[in-house]
């Protein structure tokens, strides 16, 4: 088995089995582990560590395919994600026939992150019957319509009142949100960079705006090799 680890795994001492035989760590992670119990838990492994950094392409899939998602990662998180594919990636190109079928490894991310377990959930990279499948959602505190994509404004009613809920799906998909209770809405201010506040969706300084930021990403070469998501 070979394992890729996140900061969280080696905050919380996760356990590593028998069966890995190597680990992959991004320097940024090594970075993050600034307590004495953290950095002594890492050296007790560093025998089979590699620190290891994923190649851009990895990172700007992740990267765009999060643009899509309502799941917050931070940089580090992506670069785990990132790596977790690349490695699967070389791994499950071996040629496998009977001089080495039993010698293929299988690569798993060793994670105690909801959001990283969540985004390789979603890119069929983490299969743990255990984990709760929860998804994020926006909610319209106006008119209550559900988004699956990143927005600033609502589509029906073109207001400013999003607000992300979480939404617990079972063997059906079937879902139910969660909401919290005596939740006060507070809607967000959205400013553009000449500090002219945005409020509705086709304002012309929203649509300026969008431009800008560049909402409209380009299509990279990697999502032919996950199939469409």
């Amino acid at each position: 088995m070979i394992g890729i680890v996140d900061t969280c795994y080696f905050l919380k001492r996760g356990p590593f089995n028998q069966s890995i035989k190597k680990l992959f760590v991004s320097s940024l992670v090594v970075k993050e582990l600034k307590n004495e119990e953290s950095k002594e838990y890492f050296n007790l492994h560093r025998y089979m560590i590699e620190i290891r950094e994923p190649l851009d392409k990895y990172i700007e899939f992740v990267q765009d395919f999060l643009s899509k998602k309502i799941l917050n990662l931070s940089y580090t998180d992506i670069v785990v994600v990132a790596l977790t594919i690349e490695i699967n990636e070389i791994y499950s190109s071996t040629w496998i026939d009977s001089t080495n079928i039993n010698n293929i490894e299988e690569v798993v991310c060793l994670t105690m992150d909801n959001g990283i377990k969540q985004c390789l959930r979603y890119l069929n990279l983490y299969d743990d019957l255990t984990f709760s499948s929860k998804i994020y959602k926006l909610r319209c505190f106006g008119c209550f319509s559900m988004y699956e994509e990143k927005l600033d404004f609502c589509k029906k009613c073109g207001l400013n009142t999003l607000t992300r809920v979480s939404v617990v799906q079972n063997e059906n998909n079937n879902g139910t949100i969660l909401l919290k209770k005596n939740y006060k809405f507070k809607p967000k201010v959205l400013i553009d960079k000449k500090g002219v506040e945005l409020k509705s969706i086709d304002q012309r300084e929203y649509i300026h705006f969008l431009k800008t930021k560049g909402y409209k990403c380009k299509k990279k070469n990697l999502t032919k090799m996950l199939g469409d998501i």
